[in-house]
């Protein structure tokens, strides 16, 4: 994604062994000052809630950051102070910032990059008649007064262009801006209020007629109170993106602007860009100025072709490579641009447009026309107003490439970019539901995270490998590929005995494929979901999109393990297939969770399979026909307490056994007339419940007998059998007596033949 990221050292956390109670994450609610300077090193103030010492800080922009000491008599928990310092190369724009300690990782919590200084709100400022004065360029940290406005007033010079740009929704903030430039004796220079390509917010730009004092008004429109808000007044472009409006990965671009004021921009600009899908920085200052419009352009992976005016007929079309991108302006309404490239027959080329998410208030629309102006394919209008669609080549040969504004408007800051690509895809997303998370714990040596993705398919159906182009010493990734025609997956992430406590990464996920012959990672989006958890930001920065991030911490205790019933696999001799049940066993008093598992260590031949109902896991295993000697496998449990994702594994013994065995013992021999007890034994093997086994002697000799029924019961061993001898028995003695058994084991009927005896019957004493 995305801008250099920086994670500063830190000191081990430290954590109470044994508490599992759910501790909130960081919190941050203010930072002072929320506007941060290139190229000077300041200190920066965060209040909120859980932002307890030691903490890491990560930020979008690259930064060296040192946590001070919080000064003595401050609550460490509400308060922290940041050393910031940023080299003179970071663009000015809108950032984030976010921190971890033992109890988790914050929310993004939005920042400024700025070149203009930074004061706090004056006072009093809620009259236009004693409103403070403050010396221009400056940008203040304010909040609005319900019923009442805020003036910020100062002193200008006759023909001075002031610009006034209030960054609310753009910040995170529900505050809706109304803002006006007035005149010392109340006079309306300017007013704005929902500025277009803005949402929420608003500018204003004027020239001074007169010497003087001046004032900006600012407003809330629903009238609320203490709402945040960050207001820039001085001379400045209204810049709105850079032209082009998306800049090559891999290379420097000399780069125009677009928006009110820039053509004061003499000196040439030069930007680079690191991530394709990222955002590029850019500050548009004019000739002696001594503060910057913030100016926006996307990354892009290809070349970038910008609009030769006149180029509003077909017969001027400015000349672009595909794949590649197209940036223009529609300086006027209904204003045309038309760009010719050419194409490979069969070729599957993807368009997208490009405006509304870099700060353009246009829409662009587009179609795909032959070189006499007949249409072979038109973008859909969709409720994003940013607009896509795939075309297939039909002949080698030239075509155009037709950008129009929706609404036929146009202006100075109505820029685009259409990014033309080839080939299939697909998109990533966080999925979009109210249990995803993003931000998470790592216990030290035993923890993981898991996290819902899904995957919007664009020509390409095969398989997905989802990974991190973050070096994750130590981890594990399990179910991380999505197979042919998946549309969702969960990915699990492990973490080994090497992951120590005290890290705070961002990941930057992506899905690899291989895909008509070459490897392609798409980084991983979060649009819809991001827009929960920043609803007034309309379209969410590029920093915000598909952020998963983590800290190690020390391990709390084990809180769960698996409970196995019985505990061993039993297959019955002679049988293929057994089941054991596995359910969860709690470890922790506030731990009412169930586990998820998976099965390692399967030996060859073997294979093992369950179903869940209701947190009860049916394990089934399966066996050769043959097996003899003992095996096992492994199952590794994970269950989440606390904000704690832990790993258990458990090795589970697969035993053959004898479901049933019999013996019998005849001590004597048996008087003609009289008789004699024998005694028969079952042993039942283990892994079931014991049931009542059924006795049948064989081979007794003529008028030797037992009674008709013989049974064990199911709760015992043994049984007495008396074995009669009539009086007119034959005196001789029988071998090959048996007795067989028959029962049931885990619901099967079984059978056992006990080794044969003899039973000698002598004469009457």
């Amino acid at each position: 994604m995305k801008e250099l990221r920086r994670l500063i050292p830190v000191f081990l956390v430290v954590i109470i062994f044994g508490t599992h109670s759910v501790l909130a994450a960081p919190n941050i609610t203010s930072a002072s000052p929320r506007g941060i300077p290139a190229g000077a090193t300041t200190e920066v103030s965060l209040a909120g809630a859980s932002l307890t010492s030691p903490l890491k800080v990560w930020t979008s922009f690259p930064a060296d950051v040192e946590v001070l000491a919080t000064p003595e008599g401050v609550d460490d928990a509400t308060h922290a102070k940041l050393r910031v310092t940023l080299a003179d190369s970071v663009e000015v724009g809108v950032g984030a910032i976010s921190v971890a300690n033992a109890t988790g990782v914050s929310q993004l919590y939005i920042v400024v990059v700025d070149d203009a200084p930074v004061i706090t709100e004056p006072s009093p400022n809620n009259a236009l008649a004693d409103a403070a004065l403050i010396t221009l360029p400056a940008a203040v940290q304010a909040a609005s007064s319900g019923a009442a406005a805020d003036f910020f007033k100062f002193e200008a010079r006759a023909g001075q262009v002031v610009s006034v740009d209030v960054l609310a929704s753009r910040v995170n903030s529900t505050m809706d801006p109304v803002v006006r430039l007035l005149a010392a004796d109340g006079t309306e220079l300017a007013y704005a209020d929902d500025s277009e390509g803005l949402g929420a917010d608003a500018r204003v730009q004027t020239k001074i007629p007169a010497d003087g004092q001046y004032a900006v008004e600012v407003q809330d429109s629903k009238y609320a109170g203490n709402l945040p808000y960050y207001i820039r007044i001085g001379e400045f472009p209204l810049a709105t993106t850079t032209l082009p409006a998306a800049i090559q990965v891999g290379g420097e671009r000399e780069v125009n602007f677009t928006g009110s004021g820039v053509e004061a921009i003499s000196d040439k600009v030069v930007l680079a860009a690191t991530s394709a899908g990222g955002d590029v920085h850019a500050g548009a200052r004019a000739e002696q100025g001594q503060m910057s419009g913030f100016a926006r352009a996307l990354a892009s992976s290809h070349p970038q072709a910008v609009e030769v005016e006149p180029n509003n007929e077909i017969a001027q079309a400015t000349g672009a490579v595909f794949p590649g991108g197209a940036s223009g302006v529609f300086q006027q309404a209904g204003d045309k641009d038309y760009f010719k490239f050419s194409a490979t027959k069969g070729q599957r080329l993807r368009f997208s447009g490009h405006s509304l998410k870099l700060g353009s208030p246009a829409v662009v629309n587009f179609r795909v026309l032959k070189l006499d102006g007949s249409q072979l394919a038109a973008a859909p209008i969709n409720p994003e107003n940013e607009y896509a669609v795939a075309w297939s080549v039909p002949e080698d040969g030239e075509y155009l490439l037709e950008t129009s504004e929706l609404l036929q408007r146009g202006g100075e800051a109505y820029a685009y970019v259409v990014e033309v690509a080839a080939g299939n895809t697909f998109t990533l997303t966080l999925k979009n539901d109210k249990a995803t998370r993003n931000r998470f714990l790592v216990d030290e040596g035993k923890g993981g995270f898991q996290f819902p993705i899904t995957v919007l398919r664009d020509g390409y159906v095969g398989p997905i490998t989802i990974k991190s182009r973050t070096e994750i010493p130590g981890a594990t990734w399990h179910n991380n590929v999505i197979a042919k025609d998946g549309k969702e997956i969960t990915v699990l992430l492990e973490f080994s005995e090497e992951t120590k406590a005290g890290d705070f990464v961002n990941l930057e996920i992506v899905g690899e494929a291989e895909i008509d012959g070459q490897t392609v990672q798409v980084p991983l989006t979060s649009r819809d979901w991001t827009r929960t958890q920043f609803a007034p930001i309309t379209y969410p920065y590029a920093f915000l999109q598909g952020v998963v991030q983590y800290t190690t911490v020390p391990a709390i205790e084990e809180f769960f393990e698996p409970k196995f019933e019985p505990e061993a696999v039993y297959v019955a001799r002679g049988e293929t297939t057994a089941t054991l049940k596995m359910s969860t066993a709690s470890k922790h008093k506030d731990f009412k969770g169930t586990l998820a598992r998976m099965f390692e260590d399967v030996p060859e031949g073997i294979t093992v399979a369950d179903k869940a109902d209701k947190g009860v896991h049916t394990i089934t295993v399966t066996v050769p026909a043959d097996l003899a000697e003992e095996k096992a496998f492994t199952v590794k449990a994970y269950a989440e307490h606390a904000g704690h994702l832990q790993f258990v594994k458990r090795s589970v013994p697969i035993k053959v056994v004898d479901p049933l065995t019999v013996t019998i013992k005849l001590e004597a021999a048996i008087a003609a007339g009289a008789s004699q007890k024998a005694i028969v034994s079952v042993v039942r093997g283990p892994g079931s419940a014991a049931e009542p086994v059924t006795l049948t002697l064989a081979g007794l000799p003529d008028k030797v007998t037992v009674p008709a029924e013989l049974t064990i019961a199911a709760d015992k061993t043994e049984l007495e059998v008396e074995i009669a001898a009539a009086a007119d028995a034959a005196v001789a003695k029988t071998d090959g007596i048996t007795v067989t058994a028959k029962s049931k084991y885990a619901g099967k009927d079984v059978s056992a033949v006990s080794a044969a005896i003899t039973v000698e019957v002598k004469a009457a004493e």
